[in-house]
């Protein structure tokens, strides 16, 4: 399987309940209801084509007008940045986002625990299997969920 269709089918997974499972995990809600671990999904300004409309950029809220995110710092995607920004200022700069949150909600304590283990490590980006997506997964727990996903047979080449 290609890292471009596992990363698109990641990101359809998230965005997308045709596929199986999604609603089982997830639900959107809406802005004014913003909490803790609540995945945010904006708008990436690139354009691949097929993955132009359905590629996004995933950061958690952390509470108190902060998010936590992963970015890929370099051209050939080896280097990786994890940073706590304004929301408002996020918002500013990528558009409206997407918002879903984990049924069943988080563990706050572990949540708080990794996004503070989070913001000392050095991050190796890799679009395949260590992305902003895997990133905001691990946060909430869902290593587990994702893994499901990609060694699912409906995705195997």
């Amino acid at each position: 399987m290609s890292s471009s269709f596992r990363e698109y089918e990641t990101l359809e997974f998230l965005l997308s309940k045709s596929i199986h499972g999604h609603g089982d995990v997830f639900e959107e809600v809406s802005e004014s209801n913003l909490q803790p671990g609540d995945i945010l999904l904006f708008p990436m300004n690139i354009s691949l084509g097929i993955l132009n409309s359905s590629l996004k950029h995933a950061a958690v809220y952390c509470g108190d007008g902060e998010v936590i995110h992963f970015q890929n710092t370099s051209i050939r995607g080896k280097t990786g940045r994890i940073s706590k920004e304004g929301y408002k200022a996020m918002k500013r700069e990528r558009g409206k986002c997407q918002i879903y949150r984990k049924k069943g909600g988080i563990n706050p304590n572990d949540f708080h625990r990794k996004v503070r283990e989070a913001m000392n490590m050095e991050a190796i980006y890799q679009v395949d299997t260590n992305n902003c997506i895997h990133f905001a997964l691990y946060l909430l727990g869902l290593v587990y969920f994702y893994t499901q996903l990609v060694t699912s047979p409906a995705f195997a080449s």
